[in-house]
Formats: C-alpha cells, structure tokens, sequence
C-alpha cells in the first residue's frame, strides 16, 4: 500500500502530492492557486506517520509494539471492521554474508588442480509481524489460497500430458526427440542452478494482501534477500477468551499483545 499525502489549499480542496515534492509549490486544480508543500517530517506526520525518521520495517516493528495503526485491531483488507483473525507472518531478511573462502582452481600435493567451491557464512534476521482479517475478508483471503491450489493442480495435470504426448512422440521421431531432450534438458540444468540466486521467495496470491499493510510494500522494497512465510491462522475471539479466563494475565492486555508475547522478544525488535 503506497504512501498518500495531501495538502489543504485555501479554497478548501486537498490536493495530492508525492514526498519529493516536499517544498515546492504545487497548483490546486479547483482553484489554480500555487500552494507551498511542506517539508517531508510535515507531510509525513499529516498522514499519520509517527516515527517519520525511521526505516519502514522499524515502522512496523514500532506501531506493533504500541499497538497504533496499522495494528490497532482493524481489518487490513476493508479497514473498517475489527480483525476477528490474526494471521503470523514471518519475514526472513538476509542481515550480512561473510565470505570464508572464495573459491577458485588450487593446487594440490601431488601436483594437480581441485575446484574448490566458494563458501559463505551468512546472518538472518526473523522478523513477525500479524495480518489482521475479519471473518468477512478471511472468505476472499481462503478463496485466493484455493484458487491458487487450483490452479497449481491444473498446471500438474497440463505437465503430465505433455509427458504422455512426448512418450508418443518419442516412439515416432527418436532422432529428433534426442536431440530436443539435450536442449531442454539444458535449459532444466541452467533454471535449476539459478533458483539459489533467487533469494527472495514469496507465494504470488500472497503478495496483494501483506501490500495492504502499512509501509510492508516499502520495507520489502529495501531488502535485497529475503524469505516470507505465513503461519497458522489464530483466532482473536478465542484468545480474547483466554485472556478474560486467566487468572495470570492481564485484562487489559490486548489479543495482538497476548500472540506478541508468545516468540521470542528478539522477534519484535529492530535488526
């Protein structure tokens, strides 16, 4: 969910303006009239930015822990009824890689070469943050998840025939279907080989609904590796009976606070 700011001009309409338009002056188009943008603190603050000098996951980390939007309970997919689901996300974001050898070709004792493989040492940082869904908006989150699975089974059955089809053709053609098979087969080995240079792994369905929450789009943005994953979906209304029934916690505590204090505390703090 990109960032939206706006300014007030003196006839009364707001107009909409982008951050790096902070001082400059921007035309209202009901009235014609040139008016100053502030600075970017301003206009950050005018959307309800808090922590306006911090990283958009430090964002995240920080409105979670006070529990202020975009965590304070609302639906992240309609934002106008109270989350009934909470859904545990878990980012993965690669911190620093230490390089312990580089590899290359080596000389050995008896006088020949070896390849070594280079080796890196590498540090993750976990990061959760909740998706919060009302029962209404948790039918469209389920569809999506099963129309993906659908989809996902089509495309088996789609490979399966063409396997069948390439069988019957082999039988046919075994000159050509040799030659075909070095090619793709190569093609196989070369995407096979690249999938572990692709360090950001995300299912696609997902993607539009953690965009929804605030300053996640940017965050994501930032990090040049990462892994995102979904947990298993909780219930608000279950948890806000356990917290009414124990004894040992607090009334006031509220469900998202509850699930907070289930990881570990290095979970919700700034890498």
């Amino acid at each position: 969910m990109a960032e939206k700011y706006y300014i007030e001009c003196d006839c009364g309409k707001r107009a909409r303006v982008e951050l790096h338009e902070a001082g400059m002056d921007k035309r209202c188009q009901a009235c014609q009239q040139m008016v100053r943008v502030p600075d970017t603190i301003t206009l950050q603050q005018s959307s309800g930015d808090n922590y306006p000098l911090l990283r958009p996951l430090e964002k995240i980390l920080a409105t979670l822990r006070e529990g202020e939007p975009p965590f304070d309970g609302l639906c992240h997919h309609c934002e106008c009824r109270d989350a009934d689901i909470l859904i545990p996300v878990k980012l993965r974001i690669l911190i620093e890689r230490y390089m312990k050898d580089d590899g290359g070709i080596r000389p050995t004792i008896t006088g020949g070469v070896k390849l070594v493989a280079s080796a890196a040492e590498e540090y993750w940082k976990e990061v959760w943050f909740p998706l919060l869904l009302c029962s209404e908006c948790q039918k469209e989150y389920i569809e999506d998840r099963e129309q993906r699975r659908r989809k996902r089974r089509w495309e088996l059955l789609g490979l399966f025939a063409l396997l069948g089809a390439f069988l019957v053709f082999a039988y046919f053609f075994t000159a050509i279907v040799a030659l075909c098979s070095l090619f793709f087969w190569l093609l196989l080995a070369f995407c096979w080989a690249s999938q572990f240079r692709n360090r950001i792994k995300l299912q696609a369905w997902q993607l539009p609904w953690l965009e929804e929450i605030r300053w996640v789009s940017e965050a994501l943005a930032m990090e040049d590796e990462y892994n995102l994953e979904t947990g298993k979906t909780l219930d608000l209304r279950k948890i806000r009976h356990i917290i009414e029934g124990s004894e040992n916690t607090d009334d006031n505590l509220s469900p998202i606070q509850w699930w907070m204090q289930q990881f570990k505390r290095s979970y919700f703090e700034i890498p």
